[in-house]
């Protein structure tokens, strides 16, 4: 729900304006409007520190049975554990580079620096190191002066002894300022100092909670102190501020402002103002809301989404997922995590009930649709005779069956034993056929399949539909939209001389469906023409009916809750077969491996798709957005709290 705010100038002494800040953090539901004009507060450098500790410990957290406890407060604390990581850093970094120069000098092995440079004072003698690539070192004829020593990779390593430093053609000298030996035990010394930093961070881990609840202390403070900020003096025992306050809580504001010399009053909303969205919801609709808040946030003009968009985008996902196996793995996922994180609050704890919700819709639409892990089921089947898909298709049959129509006509060429059908099951049975060793039911799989491509453009016409009436009395032209999409339902099967849903269920005859609805379609392009000229729209009435495309377009793209249901089905049944052929050992890890990759895909598509006809179609017609969330000064606390 979108509550509506009013705009508060609020005065009071300035002896009780701390006070007044103080009681309204505690209460949470004033956002204040800055009138200084003043430049924003830097946040504190304490806060600062705490945030950066948390993203270093949350690198390193465990789950610890045993409670925090330190001596230290959240600031120290986050300053050492900041401090920690620079140090680790260095270390690492200091590993690297000893490392690769171990890596350089390593060919010529071990030896003091110290005697080296001995020996050079008492033999007047230079001693120089070299490398340079093999293949060219076994072209050249080397100087008699130069030792070879080693190779490594593809470098050769030379020694050389002369009067003074010389330089060879395609040689490199190698400048060793500390030996192999001495290099590796500083190595060795530094990954020690580098477990042991590592190991005092991680052991400050647990300690995130603590310091979360200290990074909230600060950031309290800081939101009080910009509130004041915020305020100015017109004069010196005054203070002033204006503030978002919600409808509902006006009372609320007079009662804090009872015992304190401060009081309110109600002003003009001006055009300038960007007045922010308050939404209000509890238990499913917050969960909706959450989904809102993925795609933008509503106008406070905007009615509240939240609740319709919760609900199609469960029917949309199950209708894409479309199989009641995938939906119990769902399943047993969301109760897995209700388990698991048994305290779990805020957007954790709703968004595993979302998941209990679209695994709850995925068994009820696989139930429907008598579909499970893409296993083929006959028309014999219990599971299948149950399923709502199998009615709606039986009905389909009968409905031919007594109609000796031109879609009985085919089956009956390629089918001859379906004279003798008298009832829908029997036709199925008639239209059996085998194909690649499977047993087919014809007529029963495409009846199906048509019945399903009809669902998702009949679900797309109401969800349309139930959008426009949302925005009727700011847009009366929806009720010729209405009418366009229910004439176009009717009507144009007749192209195809198809049989629709509510010809075969008996609910509109095939000729007057058809004789209708074109009248129907045309109407409710007149009244968009007529209610446009009536809003005085003039030329912009002409542009109105342009949007008869972009509706018809709409419609068609709910054909997408089909297609990815028969392209997941397909999917899901090659695996089988592959499984089937592999034998025992081959089909158990096919069988895994391919319906984890198809879950996979299913919740994507079905998360992709399900909120994209919401936050496309169904938005274009119902949701301005480009809202601002209501962001009072309260109290800040962590879930665990």
């Amino acid at each position: 729900m979108i509550v509506e705010l009013a705009k508060y100038l609020i005065v009071g002494s300035k002896s009780d304006m701390d006070r007044f800040f103080i009681l309204a953090q505690r209460a949470g539901f004033i956002e204040f409007i800055g009138l200084s004009k003043k430049k924003t507060l830097e946040m504190p450098e304490d806060a600062k520190t705490i945030l950066s500790a948390i993203k270093i410990v949350r690198a390193h957290s465990t789950h610890s049975p045993i409670p925090f406890e330190t001596q230290l407060d959240p600031v120290t604390l986050a300053g050492w554990i900041v401090k920690c990581n620079e140090d680790h850093e260095k270390l690492l970094e200091e590993e690297r580079m000893l490392t690769a120069e171990i890596t350089r000098i390593q060919a010529f092995g071990n030896f003091s620096r110290h005697e080296l440079d001995k020996l050079e004072n008492e033999s007047k003698r230079v001693f120089q190191f070299f490398c340079m690539k093999s293949d060219l070192a076994r072209e050249m004829t080397l100087p008699s002066e130069v030792i070879y020593v080693g190779t490594e990779y593809d470098l050769d390593y030379f020694v050389s002894i002369n009067k003074e430093r010389k330089q060879y053609p395609k040689m490199i000298e190698i400048i060793i300022d500390k030996p192999v030996g001495e290099l590796r035990e500083r190595l060795q010394q530094v990954k020690l100092e580098s477990a042991r930093v590592e190991a005092a961070i991680h052991e400050s881990a647990p300690g995130m909670h603590y310091l979360q609840n200290g990074l909230l202390s600060y950031l309290n403070e800081y939101h009080l102190k910009l509130a004041k900020h915020d305020a100015i003096n017109p004069m010196s025992s005054l203070f002033a501020i204006e503030a978002w306050v919600p409808k509902t809580k006006i009372k609320g504001l007079h009662g804090l402002l009872s015992n304190l010399d401060v009081f309110a009053e109600e002003i003009a909303i001006e055009e300038r103002d960007r007045m922010p969205t308050c939404q209000e919801n509890k238990g499913p609709a917050k969960i909706g809301e959450d989904l809102v808040h993925v795609y933008d946030i509503p106008s406070w003009t905007d009615k509240d989404p939240s609740l319709w968009i919760l609900v199609f985008f469960a029917i949309f996902f199950a209708m894409i997922v479309s199989d009641a196996g995938y939906g119990l793995i769902y399943l047993s996922i969301g109760l897995f995590l209700k388990f698991k994180f048994k305290k779990a609050a805020g957007f954790l704890r709703r968004f595993i009930k979302l998941i209990l919700i679209l695994s709850t819709a995925c068994i009820i639409w696989g139930v429907a649709t008598a579909s499970f892990f893409g296993i083929e089921i006959g028309p014999e089947n219990p599971f299948r005779k149950m399923s709502f898909i199998n009615y709606l298709a039986s009905k389909k049959a009968d409905y031919h069956l007594r109609m000796k129509d031109d879609v009985y006509e085919e089956y009956l060429k390629e089918f001859p034993e379906l004279a003798s059908a008298k009832d829908a099951d029997e036709f199925f049975l008639a239209t059996q056929t085998t194909q690649e060793g499977k047993t087919i039911y014809q007529a029963q799989s495409d009846f199906s399949n048509d019945i399903l491509l009809e669902l998702a453009l009949f679900i797309g016409v109401i969800h349309i539909s139930l959008s426009f009436i949302r925005y009727m009395r700011r847009n009366w032209t929806g009720i010729g939209w209405i009418l366009f999409m229910a004439g176009g339902y009717l009507y144009f099967p007749s192209f195809l001389d198809a049989t629709s849903l509510v010809n075969f269920l008996g609910w509109v005859p095939k000729t007057i469906a058809h004789a209708y609805g074109s009248q129907i379609l045309y109407a409710g392009l007149a009244l968009v023409l007529i209610i446009s000229l009536l809003m005085k729209k003039k030329w912009g009435a002409l542009h109105e009916l342009t949007n008869a495309i972009q509706v018809f377009a709409d419609v068609l793209s709910y054909l997408r809750l089909y297609a990815l249901a028969l392209a997941g089905m397909i999917m899901a049944s090659t695996f089988n077969d592959l499984a089937i052929k592999a034998g025992i050992f081959g089909g158990i890890f096919i069988v895994i491996i391919g319906h984890l990759t198809n879950l996979t895909l299913t919740v994507m598509s079905g998360t992709i798709h399900g909120l994209r006809l919401n936050f496309l179609e169904w938005y274009h017609y119902s949701f301005e957005g480009g809202g601002r969330l209501f962001d009072p000064l309260r109290i800040r606390k962590s879930h665990r709290s």
